[in-house]
Parts: C-alpha cells; structure tokens; sequence
C-alpha cells in the first residue's frame, strides 16, 4: 500500500487528493486483501442515522478507509483492512456507496451507516467506480469498465429490485467524477469521451433516453468536470482552453446556449458544484494567486455574479462541497501539510478544521440537503 500512498501523494495538488479513489482503485499490480468486515463498536448516534452528515476518506490507521461524521463532530471509521476504500457516497438515510479493491479490481459496495450489512451492488466481473445515490436513496448510479474491451458503461441499480440497466455508454472512458442526479431523480450528468476520444459533458434521462453531448459546439477540446443543477435545468462544466486556462461554462439543458461565466480571467477553475437551490456555484480556483498554481474555494451565482473568495489562504484548498443546511462550504487543504477537511461559515466566513491529526482526510460526501430533515 506504501507504495501507491507515495505516488499518489506526488501529484498535482490541486487534484492529487481528491483523486483518490481512481488513483488507488485502478492499480492493477498492486494485490489487496477481500473487503474487510465492519468495525465493532460503532457510537449508537452514528448506527445507520440520518444525523450522520459527511462520509468520508481517512488514512489516519496508515490503509484508505470511510469515516462518518455525525452533526456534533462524532467520527467513525466503518471499514478495516488493506482493501483499498475509496469514493463514498452518502444517501439521505445515512447509507454509504463506496469502492474496494476484491479479487484485483474495484467493485463498488453499500452499506449501513453504522458499517454493517456491507454488499456488492453486482455479481459481474467489471470494474466498478464512482457510485452516486438518486436522491431518494431508490437507485444508485455508477461505471463500469469492461477489463476485456477497454470499454465504459454507466449503469443504475435499483435498490429495490436489484435490476440493473445501463443508461449510457460503450464510451472509452467514463467519470472521474460519479455522475450527478436532477433533485427529482429524472436526469443525469456525466463526463464520457465522444468518438474523437475529448471528454464531453453529457446528459440523459433514468432510463437511457434522450442522451445529449453539451460541450463539444463551445469548446473543441473537451471538457474536464461536469454537474447537473438540482432543478436539472443548467449544467456548469469545466472547459479546457489551453492557453486561458480552464473556465466555468454554464449550458442551459433544452436550449444547449453555453454562457462563460470566467472569460475575463486566465486561470484554472476546478470542481464546480450547485448549491441546492441551483443559484450559487462553489469551485477552486487559481484566479488569485499570481503565480497561477496556488487554489482558494470561492462561490458565484449561475450568472458570474456575486463572487466571493471564501478561503485566502496560503496553502492548497480544493474539493468544495456545499453542507447539508447550505450554511457552510466544506472544502480540503493542505494548510497543515496533509490533506484535512475544513468548513466556512458563508455568514461569517469563519472557517474551521473538522478535525486535526498527522495523516490525511479527503474525498468527502456530504449528506443531501433535499432529506436532511433540518
């Protein structure tokens, strides 16, 4: 495991971290052990509750396993073992969708808030990333990779039936990043490549109808990162532009009219995520550093206006993501030499660790707002 730590760890900062799970789960000559069982013990205000609001990767115990934290600051750490645990997701019950490494490739697993009841989500012999909840917990989108073609797929399970479709794909490439859901669970967004092998942002319906490649007319060279609004009217979309950098696009769906929220500004834009109300957008950003490498986590409305620096600090911060009650932005940083999770109060822009300790936090799912039960 040291091994794939200390490569990993090498890369760019600005995505070294939050790469994790494709990073860790596709090395195919490393060899791990099957998934371990659940951790004993689990605080009974963590055992498969609501109240648990972010999911989580840790290497604090020296191997990548998931924690949860609850609303007070209660961690737990679900996972043991040398599997590689990567690519939480958190439903609105408390649920987490993860990957492990099983029989030398990534298989993605759910289970209980509290660790028990771990399962694979599939008995086939692809591999499996990236998963993410619909919002009522009902289906759970993620990609495969067929070892023997080469070829990617995005499939949903639904949680009921255990029935599995596939919505979208063969494609050369899929993801990183887990697909993402309109609040009523009827549309996705993903990245795949188009026939001249670029990265494009594409949506489509639950059930495999009415794919639509978005980015490809505005810029040629492809795009890096894409989410779906809530409402799943708009996409923002990160845009590869060589030499200005990268920008934040936003489409509308129906209309396929792409707007340039960043085009006064020669800098990188990274990790664009929607508020729950589809209004704001939180992203890293290298726009104020002058040397152009350094990120701060910002926020803007969809139109470009209202932008505000919420971090302006020295170090890395990168991976925003909005919390549960959309008062804070919880984001990662390098500000204390290792990766850890911190949030900032939108209010008063106060920001706090989440926790403090010598290894590394990352990869971090928080609970959807929609079932939070505030």
């Amino acid at each position: 495991m040291e091994s794939i730590q200390t490569d990993f760890l090498k890369r760019d900062p600005r995505v070294r971290l939050s790469r994790l799970a494709a990073a860790a789960a596709l090395v195919v000559s490393a060899s791990f052990s099957q998934a371990g069982a659940p951790v004993a013990g689990v605080a009974a205000a963590l055992s498969g509750s609501p109240s648990t609001s972010m999911a989580y990767v840790s290497l604090r115990s020296g191997d990548p396993q998931i924690w949860v934290r609850n609303g007070q600051g209660q961690e737990q750490v679900l996972t043991q073992g040398k599997a590689v645990y990567a690519q939480p997701a958190l439903a609105g019950d408390g649920r987490v969708a993860y990957v492990a490494r099983e029989a030398g490739r990534p298989v993605v697993y759910t289970m209980n808030g509290d660790g028990s009841a771990q399962q694979r989500v599939s008995t086939g012999t692809d591999a499996e990333m990236a998963p993410s909840w619909s919002p009522d917990g009902r289906s759970l989108a993620f990609y495969v990779l067929d070892l023997k073609t080469g070829e990617s797929a995005l499939r949903l399970l639904d949680l009921q039936t255990r029935r599995i479709t596939t919505v979208a794909g063969p494609s050369k490439s899929m993801g990183p990043a887990p697909a993402s859901w309109s609040a009523d669970g009827k549309r996705l967004c993903f990245l795949g490549q188009d026939a001249k092998g670029r990265n494009q942002a594409f949506v489509v319906q639950h059930d495999g109808s009415g794919l639509t490649e978005l980015s490809s007319k505005f810029a040629p060279r492809g795009a890096a990162w894409a989410e779906l609004s809530p409402d799943g009217k708009k996409v923002v979309w990160v845009a590869d532009f060589r030499e200005k950098r990268s920008h934040l696009i936003v489409t509308d769906v129906d209309s396929g009219q792409s707007t340039d929220l960043t085009s006064s500004v020669v800098a990188s834009h990274e990790s664009p995520r929607w508020s729950a109300d589809s209004q704001y957008i939180a992203f890293s950003s290298t726009r104020d550093d002058p040397a152009g490498t350094r990120t701060d986590v910002y926020t803007m409305k969809f139109d470009g206006s209202e932008l505000r620096n919420l971090s302006r600090h020295p170090a890395e911060d990168f991976d925003p993501k909005w919390s549960s009650d959309g008062r804070h932005v919880i984001f990662a940083s390098l500000r204390s030499g290792t990766s850890l999770l911190y949030q900032v109060d939108l209010q008063g822009e106060k920001t706090e660790a989440l926790a403090q300790h010598a290894s590394h936090d990352m990869d971090h799912s928080v609970r959807p707002l929609a079932l939070s039960g505030r």
